[in-house]
């Protein structure tokens, strides 16, 4: 949005649940422009009417044509006289066909920029209002789907007041014009026939209304959907790894089943709708035909022309108003998309960070004062987090909290940050209450590193230089900020490995910071807490992604930041907190015990528990030497930084070009894409079970053509019934008048037909091909997900514009395209069959010119539709990336940076569409008026055909309304152009994936070959590199021998190649060279899906989806209905997982909503339960990657001891990731990975003997007493 000139927003309603009807919601759209697109609808609306008054002006033309014709055969006038009058009569078609060129591309182009421009307004207000929403509100899970509304019903709202609403004016200007000349022409033929307008108008308004809540539940619906879609395709190694794709794709099924079920309520009222207005349409001609022969056979009418105005000027209003009907839709869509957009702008935060309320004090000294504190959250108000909590953090003191998972550590630092408010006390700041301070000002003034460190699209640099928004130096130059960001990343440890990337500071880093290990983002997100120097520090286990060393360096660099700050650090190694001034033990929302280390290690009571509970001793070490294989490594690894700051090994030519090949097999912009004419066909093969719906379609689609050609028919025999006189004129008049009735009876039933089946259709496809879409991207391996343009924000949009581009194609849009098609073709024949050298002049001059047009339109809205749609899912990415992240976006209080990206992208959009636009609209411009040239053509040469005496008056008048006719039509077809491009689009992409086959996949050869005995996994001489970096070596020749019942663990520095071990365990990824061999079978020769139902994986960022507790440990069971695993095995589990306790807490235990992305549990307590759904697998290999992070102390031991008593059995492999070493020392084997490679293997004694790196890895977490 420009900002110097800002949109009226209308206030908000302060409960946010105001029930706003469609038509307030659509009229409210219009009051998010500003005064630039205020000017361009009003000069559309004045081009718009001007075209419906130039369509209207032609029946005054056909009025004085009859004249001339009558003055002719009744020999009045000489046929060089009738030619002359003809040849004037033709050029006013011309000029009004001029005219008409003019205004439709003036509205045309007007309305649809001034229609990007209004829902750029309002997709910015939207996510503001999502932005600004409290913590609270996104826990529920409503939040989710913020950023796929956004751009979904943002084009629902763009669809409905583009061109669309330029046609609607039209269509309704000429309504009112042509009424008003037809009064003007004859009054009281004219107040006879009005009737239809108020019948036609009222089946509209009711009809549109019922449309319109249905549509609203629809949308409700369809955004509930949209935020399980996109919580599951954010986590697709998790996915991957339980082999969910079929259970996910079920539960999704779920939302679209309801939706469908809404969506077939349409049925009769669509049928209805079209039905009632098509009838009376022919019913009003009828009655408008009937009616003038009456007046003329009873001498109340002298002049035919005038008759014949007034009956053209019927069918012109009449045809206006139905031919804005498929538009009603777009309305009501737009209306209800409105509707759900205003609810969450209504909504009143209940703590806004863009409101400018509160103090913002000059100074701070840093005391924090929590007094008497009680809380619950919002979505668990019987679970009390905190009960009477009071505690004084001192100014420029360390202040540590520890204790079990859940027992509200975490939740007081929510409270620092204002994520919510306390149900009873208060959290002063220097003594003043937070709730009564700014909040931006609070948080700008406090930095934040989470448990689960969150980074963003883009760069190292613009990571990090987050830090510095709201701060003194945000507007310091590039140099002055690079310099003060390698600062802060020295400090964090992370400016070696960051110097080591491809392109340093500025090297992309992917969605989330996903091309970076765990340690390597909690350095970065260090690096941008710091980096601000703020006054208050918050560490919520933020060193525990790193390695030993690396955290021994970075705890260090925090102690020295920490000096002069406040700082709150929430640890479970408890040796990163023992210099602390202050140590509180809390459990249960209460504090046991606080004091320094050593008071508390003397005291004896719980900390000194937790301390002896984690020591690792390296004192004893066994009587062997070291090594002599490994020293020289090893050597060179203990006098480097372990991260990746060794040159980059590169692959052969060979290499490469196969892994860029396999890229390009990913890119969709590589895919070979088909046309319209098969699309459609491509669609209907598709759904073989509507072939008799097809049939029935079809028919109605062919009777329903079949009017148009009658029409002319019946027409032609105007001029016939005029040589009449008396009652045989009323006789013949009423016989034509009951035809019209026929055909409006026919209407009746025809059009409910098309209505009903039409809608059928769409419902079904849209079910479909949203449940199609979803299963496909699923199905695909991680390199699918590692494309930059496959961010959870693009393909969540995806998911839901796609399938409705092709629903509001396939619904009554392709009918009546079908209708007009038929039309076109069935009214060319009958004016060949009348006239044909008229109909072969007018159609071969006529018809070609327009259906290139028609057809270079379409071409060209394609090609902008694919350039603006990536423009669009590039904003998509940054709003769905910031509200999954909110509360690192809100901890850095950069809403305003968010809000200004997402703006850019949308201008961009807007940019990049207005030269398109400006050409596409010149065919629609063409289309819209070329008819009235070949019109004036027909109406010139026929008259001479005429006068010659080459073709009879009656042949003359049904050939040339039957050019007529299919001039309307051809204008009506190429009006749906915009559908059409966006839906051949949208369905190549879903052609694109469904054809897309993973790298990793089951095949005919492979579904038969899983594994067997898990006797024995080697590693022989593993090479691997992404496949979006592939001349980034990762993994450099790992070669690993494991025996069945072994426990191995990894250990290194981040960024090593650990959990990329683990990923290449799980299949996600193929080794570039070098085998994985199980049971002396190659890994990449078995069927994937049946090699990962025997494997279990515990990821560092545990992954939870929407639903019960009960629910996700279940989704462990390979192939099962969660609801049909046995609760006995899920408490085994639990048990197992030491979950079971607090689960039991919980007021309804296994039935506990887990909220959006698992947010309604702590992060310890989201980990057991990733644990409980791992173990209920009963794996025969389990994998580990830091697996016990985000455990305490007591449960990570009583973990672990599970764990190893399993691994005891001897029925299973166990490999774990993990830098806390206390955790696998008790492994059989111990890998020391460095740089890609495995530095030396052995067990804990052994490695303390012979690895001097292993020994200061333990050493640096030895907590002594």
């Amino acid at each position: 949005m420009d900002t110097s000139e800002k949109p009226q927003v209308p206030g908000p309603d302060q409960n946010g649940d105001k029930d706003m009807g469609a038509g307030e919601g659509y009229a409210r759209i219009f009051r998010y422009a500003t005064s630039t697109e205020y000017s361009m609808q009003a000069v559309a609306t004045f081009c718009a009417v001007g075209s419906g008054v130039a369509m209207a002006m032609v029946n005054l033309v056909f009025g004085q044509f009859i004249t001339v014709i009558t003055d002719y055969t009744t020999g009045t006038s000489s046929p060089a006289g009738f030619r002359s009058d003809a040849a004037r009569l033709a050029l006013y078609f011309f000029i009004i066909g001029i005219a008409r060129f003019v205004a439709s591309y003036g509205y045309s182009v007007l309305y649809t920029l001034a229609a990007y421009r209004i829902t750029r307004n309002i997709r910015c207000v939207y996510v503001k209002a999502g932005l600004s929403q409290e913590i609270a509100y996104f826990d529920s899970g409503i939040g989710g789907s913020i950023a796929m509304q956004a751009t979904s019903n943002g084009k629902l709202i763009q669809a409905g007041i583009s061109e669309k609403l330029g046609l609607v004016v039209q269509g309704l200007s000429c309504f009112v014009a042509a009424f008003i000349l037809a009064f003007v022409t004859q009054w009281k033929l004219t107040l006879i026939c009005c009737c239809i307008a108020p019948a036609t108008l009222i089946a509209m308004g009711v009809s549109s209304t019922f449309e319109a809540a249905i549509e609203t539940k629809i949308l409700k619906v369809h955004a509930q959907g949209g935020s399980f879609a996109e919580s599951i395709l954010s986590s697709a190694r998790n996915v991957q790894a339980f082999a969910l794709p079929s259970q996910l794709v079920r539960q999704f099924d779920k939302y679209l089943d309801e939706a469908h079920r809404l969506g077939n309520k349409k049925n009769a009222l669509l049928g209805c709708m079209f039905s009632v207005e098509y009838s009376i349409m022919f019913a009003g001609i009828g009655l408008c035909f009937w009616q003038s022969i009456k007046m003329i056979a009873t001498g109340e009418v002298d002049k035919p022309g005038d008759v014949f105005t007034v009956l053209m000027s019927v069918i012109v209003a009449s045809s206006s108003l139905t031919s804005i009907a498929p538009y009603l839709i777009d309305f009501s869509r737009a209306a209800s998309a409105a509707v759900e957009i205003f609810r969450l702008i209504d909504r009143t935060s209940a703590i806004d960070p863009f409101s400018d309320a509160g103090e913002q004090p000059t100074e701070i000294e840093g005391n924090i004062d929590c007094n008497n504190l009680s809380f619950s959250y919002p979505m668990r108000p019987g679970v009390t987090v905190l009960e009477s909590f009071s505690l004084h953090i001192p100014a420029g003191q360390v202040t540590a909290l520890v204790g079990a998972s859940g027992s509200g550590k975490s939740t007081i630092i929510g409270l620092i940050e204002r994520w919510y408010n306390p149900n009873s006390g208060s959290v002063t700041l220097d003594g003043r209450p937070i709730d009564k301070i700014n909040v931006q000002w609070l948080r700008k003034h406090v930095r934040l590193v989470q448990q689960e460190p969150v980074l963003f699209s883009g760069t190292v640099y613009d990571n990090i230089a987050n830090g510095l928004i709201g701060t003194a130096w945000e507007n310091d130059s590039r140099e002055e900020k690079l310099a003060r960001i390698q600062e802060a990343a020295k400090i964090a440890f992370a400016h070696d490995f960051i110097s080591a990337l491809p392109a340093g500071y500025d090297t992309i880093i992917g969605e989330r910071g996903g091309l970076l290990s765990g340690g390597q983002k909690q350095r970065v997100a260090i690096a941008r807490s710091v980096v601000s120097q703020p006054r208050i520090l918050l560490l919520d286990e933020a060193t525990s992604a790193l390695d030993p060393q690396a955290e021994e360096i970075v705890q260090k660099a925090l102690d020295n930041v920490s000096k002069g700050r406040t700082t709150v650090t929430i640890a479970h190694k408890l040796a990163t907190i023992r210099n602390a001034d202050n140590i509180v033990v809390m459990d249960k929302g209460r504090i046991v015990e606080q004091g320094t280390h050593h008071s508390l290690v003397e005291a004896g009571g719980a900390y000194s528990r937790l301390v002896k509970a984690q020591d690792l001793s390296a004192a004893a070490k066994p009587a062997f030497d070291s090594d002599s294989s490994t020293e020289g490594d090893e050597d060179e690894a203990i006098g480097e930084s372990p991260a990746l700051s060794r040159p980059l090994t590169r692959y052969s030519t060979t290499t490469k070009e196969r892994l860029e090949s396999d890229l390009d097999r990913d890119d969709y912009d590589k895919f070979k894409r088909v046309g319209l004419i098969y699309t459609v066909w491509k669609i209907l093969r598709s759904t073989p079970e509507l072939k008799y719906t097809y049939l029935l379609l079809t028919l109605s689609c062919m009777a329903a053509a079949a009017a148009y050609p009658g029409q002319a028919i019946l027409m032609s025999r105007f001029i016939d019934v005029f040589k009449l006189t008396g009652d045989a004129m009323q006789k013949k008049g009423s016989f034509f008048a009951l035809m019209f009735l026929a055909l409006a009876c026919g209407c009746l039933v025809v059009y409910f037909v098309l209505g009903w089946t039409s809608n059928v259709v769409a419902q079904t496809l849209n079910h479909k091909y949203r449940k199609a879409i979803i299963n496909d991207m699923l199905r695909q391996d991680l390199r699918f997900f590692d494309r930059p343009e496959n961010t959870t924000g693009a393909l969540s949009s995806r998911v839901d514009s796609y399938p409705q581009a092709i629903f509001e194609l396939m619904g009554f849009n392709v009918a009546l395209i079908l209708v007009s098609i038929l039309s076109l073709l069935s009214c060319s024949i009958v004016a060949l069959a009348y006239g044909w050298r008229l109909g072969v002049v007018i159609i071969f001059a006529g018809l070609p010119p327009m259906l290139l047009s028609g057809y270079a339109r379409l071409k060209m809205e394609a090609r902008m539709d694919i350039k603006i749609s990536k423009r669009f899912s590039q904003s998509a990415s940054i709003a769905s990336e910031a509200i999954s992240a909110i509360r690192t976006v809100s901890s850095l209080a950069i809403e305003n940076s968010v809000l200004e990206n997402y703006n850019k992208e949308l201008q961009h959009a807007i940019t990049d569409s207005v030269k398109p636009i400006c050409l596409i609209m010149l065919p629609f411009a063409f289309t819209q008026s070329v008819e009235y040239a070949f019109q004036a053509l027909g109406f010139w040469y026929g008259c001479r055909l005429v006068s010659t005496g080459d073709l009879t008056m009656v042949n003359f008048f049904v050939a040339f309304l039957g050019v007529f006719f299919s001039g309307q039509q051809a204008s009506i077809l190429f009006g749906f152009a915009s559908s059409m491009t966006k839906a051949t689009n949208a369905a190549n992409y879903l052609f694109w994936l469904e054809q897309l086959n993973p790298s990793i996949r089951e095949t005919d050869e492979n579904r038969a070959n899983g594994p067997e005995g898990f006797q024995s996994l080697d590693v022989d001489k593993v090479q691997f590199s992404y496949p979006l970096r592939p001349d980034a070596q990762v993994l450099r020749g790992i070669n690993l021998k494991i025996k069945k019942g072994q426990f191995v663990a990894f250990v290194g520095a981040s960024g090593c190649g650990k959990s990329t071990m683990i990923a290449m365990l799980e299949r996600f990824y193929d080794p570039v060279r070098g085998h994985l061999v199980l049971d002396g079978k190659n890994l990449d020769e078995m069927n994937p899906w049946a090699f990962r139902k025997e494997v279990a994986l515990v990821q560092q960022e545990p992954k939870l989806y929407p639903g019960t507790i009960r629910e996700n440990i279940a989704m462990g069971v390979p192939n099962e209905d969660p609801s049909s695993v046995s609760e006995d095995d899920i408490i085994q589990a639990c048990r197992s997982a030491n979950a079971w306790d607090f689960i039991c807490s919980l007021p309804e235990g296994l039935g506990t909503p887990c909220g959006a992305n698992g947010l309604q549990l702590s992060g310890g307590q989201r980990q057991r339960i990733a644990i409980a759904r791992a173990l209920i697998r009963n794996p025969r290999l389990l994998l580990l990657d830091e697996a016990t992070s985000a455990l305490d102390t007591q449960s990570e031991r009583v973990v672990q001891d599970a764990l190893n008593e399993a691994a005891k059995t001897g029925d299973r492999i166990t490999i774990a990731v993990a830098h806390r070493l206390s955790t696998v020392r008790h492994a059989d084997m111990i890998c020391v990975f460095y740089n890609g490679k495995i530095l030396v293997t052995g067990t804990h004694d052994e490695l303390l003997a012979k690895s001097d790196m292993y020994k200061k890895m333990c050493e640096a977490q030895n907590l002594g007493h």
